[in-house]
């Protein structure tokens, strides 16, 4: 016998807003750029940066971070977490750091140095992966 899940109305918002569940509980888009992460404290939303728990040891964290709570008006809710979802991909841009080797640009935790990414720091033996 199937039983049917309940209906996750913030599930359904977020992906409304091409968000999806990903590893961790963290919700995110197909370019993992931009993340909403649910808890018992709150919705937390944010971009998504590259941290570093040790040499060779990425993580995923977010950066600046918009804090929302459940509201009595679903609407109301759903309208803020729009808002803090393009408000965290505008600044996303706005963090990028171009690399000077490749030409690409990158989030602050893909950057080996000021100018070059970790890729091209590692390719050109700069550092080890």
């Amino acid at each position: 016998m199937l039983t049917e899940r309940p209906v996750d109305p913030l599930g359904s918002v977020l992906e409304g807003l091409g968000l999806f569940p990903a590893d961790g509980g963290l919700w995110t888009n197909a370019g993992h750029t931009v993340g909403v992460a649910r808890c018992a404290a709150g919705i937390f939303i944010g971009w998504i940066d590259v941290g570093w728990a040790a040499p060779g040891t990425p993580f995923s964290e977010l950066r600046d971070v918009t804090h929302l709570v459940e509201r009595a008006s679903f609407d109301v809710l759903a309208s803020e977490i729009a808002i803090a979802v393009d408000e965290a991909a505008r600044a996303r841009t706005e963090h990028l750091r171009d690399c000077e080797r490749c030409d690409e640009r990158f989030v602050p935790g893909q950057m080996y140095g000021a100018a070059c990414c970790h890729s091209c720091a590692v390719r050109d033996g700069d550092t080890v992966a």
